[in-house]
């Protein structure tokens, strides 16, 4: 025993500090056991959260208004079943959520949404996020971010594809309006002046642009070109705080622009407004038409 405590004070620095080490050495195990443990599941639980959790709210970042959770529940829902269906192959289940203003504009058929959609989208297996973006009484539009499932492809840091989605009801049914397409609204204003009847019949929006078709005859007994292309800011629309969007006149021909006497033509005219559903527009001023040689200005209130 003398020995033992002999040996004991004779060693004593070298027992304590070996101690240390090993105390030292075991805690550093279980802080990096428990480092790699949180990780892996932090992992897992990002990976599911790409494919089941889905970050909509009911409240519209740009609008800043709430939506009720009936309404915000089942859009929720629209975009979820939509991407499973697409996922899994679904292509005419997928296409029959579609509204049909939505088919009507953009894919008119199962085959055309397959090709222009679907086989551009969904090239892999799909996740998404999504945000309520904007809403109205009529249509709710979000933002839809899509990305690869990591799950399926294990991708990571790959540039999601911006994706708008609007949720309209259509004959007391939830539908979907997609690749940006917000919907369509009938305006059916007309306004005869200068010998020309010019109908504006409806406006198609999308999340960055506006179409309006417009009806123009030709009752003038002259030569009419409804557009010189002279300035390129001629056409153009005026909201209610004056500002002006132009329209993208190099998107019409020549030619369509040309309306002989008796005759009518109906153009579909591109403006550079994004969709504002708060802002009314109050007016369309059509400039440089040339009527027999002369130019004048036609204004068409909204």
């Amino acid at each position: 025993m003398n020995k033992i405590v002999r040996w004991y004070n004779q060693n004593k620095r070298i027992i304590i500090f070996a101690i240390l080490i090993i105390i030292a050495v075991i805690s550093l195990i279980q802080i990096l056991d428990k480092y790699y443990k949180n990780k892996a599941k932090d992992e897992s639980s990002s990976a599911n959260s790409s494919t089941t959790t889905y970050n909509t709210n009911k409240y519209s970042i740009i609008t800043k208004e709430d939506i009720n959770e009936t309404t915000s529940e089942k859009s929720v829902n629209l975009i979820k079943n939509f991407f499973d269906y697409c996922n899994n192959g679904n292509i005419e289940e997928a296409y029959n959520m579609l509204s049909e203003e939505c088919k009507n504009e953009l894919y008119t058929t199962v085959n055309v949404f397959k090709e222009k959609y679907y086989n551009l989208i969904f090239t892999e297996k799909r996740s998404y996020d999504s945000m309520l973006w904007i809403n109205t009484n009529t249509r709710n539009t979000y933002r839809v971010e899509i990305m690869p499932d990591l799950l399926a492809t294990g991708k990571k840091d790959i540039m999601p594809i911006e994706e708008y989605y609007t949720i309209i009801k259509e004959d007391g049914k939830y539908k979907l309006n997609i690749n940006r397409f917000i919907g369509k609204e009938e305006i059916n204003v007309t306004k005869n002046e200068l010998g020309i009847n010019v109908s504006i019949v409806s406006k198609k929006m999308y999340i960055d642009y506006e179409i309006y078709e417009v009806r123009v005859e030709n009752k003038s007994g002259s030569k009419l070109i409804f557009n010189t292309k002279e300035d390129a800011k001629s056409i153009y629309l005026q909201d209610e705080n004056e500002l002006k969007s132009i329209a993208f006149l190099n998107e019409i021909a020549n030619n369509e622009l040309e309306i002989p006497v008796g005759s009518s033509r109906t153009l579909k005219i591109k403006f550079n407004r994004g969709y504002k559903p708060k802002i009314d527009i109050l007016k369309i001023v059509f400039q440089d038409i040339n009527i027999n040689g002369q130019k004048e200005t036609l204004e068409v209130e909204i």
